[in-house]
């Protein structure tokens, strides 16, 4: 039966599904290394190591649906299994400690995910189902590793006090600093909270001032979605974004941009705007000491309304809190 669950127990996005093709290429992962390929049945994503001497299997190449070593020959199947020595004569048994780690490999929102033990939970959904969702229009309009945790970057994402400061006439103003309190609610995998505030901007180009509802949906540990809701109640942007621990102290964003509105629109004019904002921060998050995010509620000052929704994220965060293959968690 599995035990408290770690961050090997999530399934985190490698890279892009084009990133990968029929040879193999090395993505970095909770402090180690996954080689990814395609071979006849899909993809297929095993740790860069091969059993035999330790060399990276991402050096070799891929023949007839087996990864190939670089350094002995060893061949290994999708399972991670050797089956084949070649300095050993034909028909020899080959030992069963002979096997690469193979980890569970799904393409889901047009990226590549891994499980590297059992996952406690499936690939996070977007709320509503609106990715590919007719009358919806989205696209990957943000993909960078910063150097800083996952936790810091989700933490930043939800963390609506710094727009006046951080992105000022564009998503706040200091006039409106003030946060009103408002509920943070714990779901399965998660949490959820919204309220609404005046956007300062020509926001979109389109237009004037108004008030947006924001609903931020978290699934644990690191996919977090931002729905904007207009005033008329029907047009809405969704922002998401899945980050992966790539190590304690790095983290690549994936951050879509889905819509129902203004769909004759390029996407520039929108992934524009985000990039912005996301750079904006990027500056900041990553000037944060320590790069891993202090899950104990001791190590950094907290304000009760402004920083609700990061109490409760950093109070289940701190069940991932032990040791496992990503180390010594604490981001």
């Amino acid at each position: 039966m599995l035990g408290q669950p770690t961050l090997a127990n999530y399934w985190h996005p490698i890279c892009a599904v084009g990133d990968i093709g029929e040879q193999p290429r090395r993505f970095p992962l909770l402090g180690d290394f996954v080689v990814a390929y395609r071979d006849s049945e899909g993809p297929v994503a095993l740790r860069d190591l091969c059993i035999h001497r330790g060399a990276a299997l991402s050096l070799g190449w891929v023949r007839g649906d087996r990864l190939v070593c670089a350094y002995h020959g060893w061949e290994y199947d999708r399972t991670g299994g050797c089956v084949r020595i070649p300095s050993r004569p034909a028909g020899a048994p080959i030992p069963r400690a002979a096997r690469a780690q193979a980890y569970r490999t799904q393409e889901a929102y047009d990226l590549v995910w891994v499980a590297v033990g059992d996952p406690v939970a499936g690939i996070p959904a977007f709320p509503g189902g609106v990715f590919g969702k007719s009358g919806w229009h989205g696209f990957l309009s943000y993909r960078k590793v910063w150097r800083t945790s996952a936790a810091r970057s989700v933490e930043n994402f939800m963390d609506f006090s710094h727009f006046p400061y951080v992105h000022p006439g564009l998503l706040g103003t200091e006039d409106r600093a003030e946060v009103q309190p408002y509920a943070v609610e714990k779901t399965d995998d998660g949490l959820f909270f919204a309220f609404e505030q005046q956007e300062p901007s020509d926001l979109y180009g389109k237009g004037g001032t108004a008030t947006v509802r924001y609903e931020y949906t978290l699934s644990l540990p690191f996919t977090i979605h931002l729905n904007k809701i207009e005033e008329d109640g029907v047009s809405a942007t969704m922002i998401s974004m899945a980050t992966t621990p790539v190590s304690p102290t790095a983290s690549e964003l994936y951050v879509w941009i889905i819509r129902n509105h203004s769909l004759s629109r390029p996407d520039h004019e929108f992934g524009d705007f985000t990039r912005t904002i996301m750079e904006q921060d990027r500056v900041v998050v990553e000037s944060q000491r320590p790069e891993e995010l202090p899950v104990s509620l001791r190590e950094e000052l907290h304000i009760k309304v402004p920083d609700a929704a990061s109490l409760l994220y950093r109070t289940q965060l701190s069940a991932l809190a032990k040791v496992d293959a990503f180390g010594e968690y604490g981001a």
